[in-house]
Order: C-alpha cells, then sequence, then structure tokens
C-alpha cells in the first residue's frame, strides 16, 4: 500500500498553490476580490475593462493555467479516502474526485469570460463588457452544486472513519458538509444587484468564499498528517506480512527436512 501512498505529498500541496494564484491573480490582478458591484452602470465596468486589461489577461491566464491544481488536491483527498477509509467500497472518494473535476470547468469557464473582455476592450460597447464581467460570475457562482457534491462526499467518507482518532477531525468533516449545503444561498445571486445577496454582498461572497478557502487551508493542514498516518500504517501492515510469510516458510522448510 505504501506504493499507492507514492505520489499523494505532492498532490497535497496543490491545494495551497492552487488558492494562493487564485487569490493573486483570479482576485486582485483579475478585479474579483473583492467583486466590481453588480448596481455599477456599463460604463464603470466597461472603463475598468479598458483601465485593466493586461492586469486582467496576465490573472486571467494564470489563473487558467492553475486551476487545475484544484483537482490534483482533490484527487489526494479521494485517495486519502479510498485507501484509508473506504478499501472496497470507493463510491463516495469516485464522487469527490468527480466533483473537483468539475469544479474547474465553472472555474476556467468564467475566466475566459473575463478573458474575452479584457481581449480587445477598446472595440466593444459598455453593455457587451457588462454582461461578459456578469456571465463570468453567474458561471462561477451558480455551477456551485458541483463543488457541494465533492464537500458532502468527502464528509460522509470521514465521518465514518472506524479510527479511535480518525484520519480527519470529525468537526472538520461536518464543517465541509455544512460549507457544501450553505452554497445553495448562491441561488439567490441572480435577484439581487445590490446587498448581501449581491454578488459583491457579505452572504454570497465575503462569507461563501472565505469558509471554501478556510476549508481548503484546514483540510491541506489535516491531509499532511493523514498521509503520514497512512505510511506509518502501510510500513506496519508491510512488515508483519513479511514476518508472517517468513514464518511459513520456515514451517515449510522444516517440515521438509
Amino acid at each position: 500500500m505504501v506504493e499507492r501512498l507514492k505520489y499523494l505529498r505532492f498532490l497535497t500541496w496543490c491545494g495551497p498553490v492552487f488558492l494562493a494564484v487564485f487569490i493573486v491573480f483570479w482576485g486582485i490582478l483579475g478585479h474579483t476580490i473583492p467583486p466590481v458591484p453588480a448596481d455599477l452602470p456599463a460604463k464603470d465596468i466597461g472603463d475598468m475593462f479598458r483601465a485593466e486589461a493586461n492586469g486582467i489577461r496576465i490573472g486571467m491566464g494564470m489563473a487558467m493555467m492553475f486551476a487545475v491544481f484544484y483537482l490534483l488536491w482533490g484527487l489526494a483527498l479521494a485517495k486519502i479516502v479510498e485507501i484509508g477509509i473506504e478499501k472496497d467500497n470507493n463510491v463516495l472518494s469516485t464522487l469527490a474526485v468527480w466533483g473537483a473535476g468539475l469544479t474547474v470547468v465553472p472555474l476556467m469557464c468564467s475566466c475566459v469570460f473575463w478573458l474575452a473582455g479584457a481581449y480587445r476592450p477598446e472595440v466593444l460597447d459598455d453593455t457587451i463588457l457588462q454582461l461578459l464581467y456578469d456571465m463570468g460570475w453567474l458561471m462561477i457562482d451558480m455551477c456551485f452544486w458541483v463543488t457541494s457534491v465533492q464537500m458532502i462526499a468527502l464528509g460522509m467518507a470521514f465521518i465514518q472513519d472506524p479510527r479511535r482518532e480518525p484520519l480527519i477531525p470529525k468537526w472538520m468533516a461536518w464543517y465541509g458538509i455544512w460549507v457544501g449545503v450553505s452554497f445553495v444561498a448562491e441561488l439567490l445571486m441572480p435577484y439581487f444587484k445590490g446587498g448581501i445577496f449581491a454578488r459583491q454582498g457579505t452572504l454570497n461572497f465575503w462569507i461563501e468564499f472565505f469558509v471554501w478557502f478556510f476549508w481548503i487551508v484546514g483540510l491541506t493542514t489535516y491531509m499532511v498528517s493523514a498521509l503520514r498516518r497512512l505510511e506509518a500504517e502501510a510500513r506496519g501492515a508491510t512488515s508483519t506480512e513479511r514476518a508472517q510469510a517468513g514464518e511459513g516458510v520456515g514451517k515449510v522448510a522444516g517440515a521438509t527436512l
């Protein structure tokens, strides 16, 4: 089983790398942290694209390149579940991999919309630039359920860990389930251009996005220790198997003599 854990330590750190890149490039350079308010006139959004075109191009290009790191991190999580908890029944770990992979799709597609706005903003009408910015946020917010599937599946798996000291604490499992379910609040976003439910609002952005960020950071911390424990368990099992195999060979040799 040690061989099955071979690449997981590297994949574990893809999560923090993804998060750091997205905060700097997608968020700051791409002008999505904080979001441009939905109630701004189209001219203001058009002026933003024209003034910040190069920054948005760099930000969204880098964000698209590193978005796949979320899948790699999600794969490491799913493998910890499959190897350490599920054993033969891999339904929850499979759901977690699919959820992580499908999360990357709206992330990348929303970047394409914003990148398209920055590609030739000087010839595009303000309303078109406003539409592209809106489309990016609608996609990234309204496709939340694929991430919820990942978070809920992982939470359910971690809760079932039979160890006296589970690989991932139960409170972290329940936290992930709660965050995944709480994303349902994103359904209110298309009905508001101002207030807490708008894309720049307290609930929609400042709470929902940052509880997800904390989930990534918190889980990564526990993943490192979980991998150490799985490696120790694997080495223990290997030593036992070798001892048993050696004892069996000795018995056979003795019987032959």
